[in-house]
This record gives C-alpha cells, sequence and structure tokens, in this order.
C-alpha cells in the first residue's frame, strides 16, 4: 500500500519547466482555468487576469516562474510547473491557446 502510494506520488510530481518551455506554453496566449479565469501574456510583455478581479501590468518568464510586475507596483514571482503534460500556475491548471487561432474548423 505505501509503495503504490509513493508510486502515485512520483508519476503525478511536478517537472521542472524552462524558460523557453514556458514561453512556448504561454507568450501570446490566453490561459485559462477551470473555472474561467483568464491570464494573457501578449507577445509584448503585458499581462492581463481576469477572473474574480482584473488586473493588469507586464511579466517575465524565469526557469519554473513566471515574474508579474503590476501597474500597481506589485510584482509577484509565480512557480510554473507541468503535471502529465499539464501546465501549472502555482497549484492551478492552465489550458493555454493562441487567441488568433479559430478553435472552429
Amino acid at each position: 500500500m505505501v509503495v503504490a502510494i509513493a508510486q502515485a506520488l512520483a508519476q503525478s510530481a511536478s517537472v521542472s519547466i524552462s524558460a523557453d518551455e514556458i514561453t512556448r506554453a504561454v507568450v501570446g496566449k490566453v490561459c485559462t482555468t477551470k473555472a474561467g479565469a483568464t491570464f494573457t501574456f501578449s507577445r509584448d510583455g503585458h499581462y492581463a487576469y481576469n477572473g474574480l478581479w482584473e488586473n493588469g501590468g507586464h511579466y517575465r518568464v524565469h526557469d519554473d516562474a513566471v515574474t508579474i510586475l503590476l501597474d500597481s507596483g506589485l510584482e509577484r514571482e509565480f512557480a510554473v510547473s507541468r503535471k502529465e503534460d499539464v501546465l501549472y500556475l502555482e497549484e492551478t491548471a492552465l489550458s493555454c491557446r493562441d487567441p488568433s487561432v479559430s478553435d472552429a474548423p
């Protein structure tokens, strides 16, 4: 039983993610949470959040993190990880898409 739990935890463990991989995953994209909040990472470095509230500012990508500098002056680094091919910002799963690409056939 203990071995099975340890194996399950190891399989779901987050994987380190490089700045290049984060850039490919989020830059120029709108990322959405299951609850419907959106994080927009424009190609020009602008950032916008629309969820329980709205915020805007700029972002920088690093290995394993994105640093957000809000227009208010508040700066915060958010851990980025990948678990089973799903991108996480802190503990929140994201689904990212290029807004210029249509989902319609």
